[in-house]
């Protein structure tokens, strides 16, 4: 755990003490403690606070406030008792498949609440808010948590399009226009087609959107805005995809609240007008 390695210090010199130390004493603040803000606390610099990450065993600044605050949180609890590829085994009674799975799911949640990038929440969500027309790309799994964003939004009164019904995609992307929103949904980021569509639309000044784990896949290189949700489960190799599935429905179930949140009296309006209409106009059919 990286705590005790943070308050096992006996191998740190004056300055690794002088990080762990704050560390450790602002553990509150460490969701909102950028990396300049933390050299600066401890007069350190940078590339310091970056080779302290790599004593540790860490890739860097990002994964030691994640695993710290997942460490603190208690999540790591259910990360080592609940397998995400695998929560249950070929013996498992009924109720230990529930217990893993009510487990896991809240830990998803939890942990994604954590990981999640306020910031580019609000450019998302600010995008769908200005956007003439919203296409939304999505396959698999992420075509399931789409439709229910696109339902949600379709009763505001918004212009939403699942990009991949009718086999439309190419005419999508051709028929884009500056201020549109392209939003592309995929935990691996592994789509050679989605790749070049969104290369296309940043060739032509368009932003495309995208909501993945993997920051390094090729369709995130070609998006302007990534917003990453947590790397909780294989890609290949796993009983289901639980984990994707619960943290990329509830990550646009934010998005959605966040759109409802910028005029709520006039939203919650609008979508009861929906509701009302939908129901006593073919509640008999």
């Amino acid at each position: 755990m990286i705590l005790d390695s943070l308050r096992n210090s006996a191998s740190f010199n004056e300055t690794d003490r002088a990080i762990a130390t704050y560390l450790l004493n602002h553990t509150g603040d460490l969701k909102t403690l950028t990396m300049a803000k933390l050299a600066q606390e401890t007069y350190t610099s940078n590339a310091t606070i970056i080779r302290f990450c790599k004593k540790l065993g860490l890739s860097g600044y990002r994964e030691l406030i994640m695993q710290l605050i997942q460490e603190i949180s208690g999540d790591y609890l259910l990360a080592a008792t609940v397998d995400h590829n695998r929560p249950f085994g070929s013996t498992d009674s009924i109720e230990a498949i529930e217990g893993n799975l009510a487990n896991l799911l809240k830990g998803v949640i939890d942990q994604t609440k954590i990981e999640l990038d306020s910031a580019k929440l609000s450019i998302i969500a600010k995008a769908v808010l200005s956007a003439p027309r919203i296409y939304i790309f999505a396959k698999g799994e992420s075509y399931l948590a789409g439709c229910i964003f696109r339902n949600n939004l379709l009763k505001l009164d918004r212009h939403v399009t699942m990009a991949d019904d009718g086999g439309l995609q190419t005419l999508h992307v051709k028929n884009g226009r500056p201020g549109d929103l392209f939003l592309f949904l995929s935990y691996s980021g592994i789509h050679y087609d989605y790749s070049k569509y969104a290369a296309a639309l940043s060739e032509r000044g368009i932003k495309p959107c995208l909501i993945t784990a993997f920051s390094d896949s090729a369709l995130a290189r070609q998006c302007d805005t990534v917003l990453l949700i947590p790397k909780s489960e294989r890609v290949i190799g796993k009983v289901a995809n639980y984990s994707s599935m619960i943290s990329l429905t509830y990550t646009l179930q934010v998005i959605y609240s966040l759109i409802f949140n910028q005029d709520y009296q006039e939203n919650y309006r609008v979508k009861h007008e929906a509701d009302s209409f939908i129901f006593t106009s073919f509640a008999e059919i």
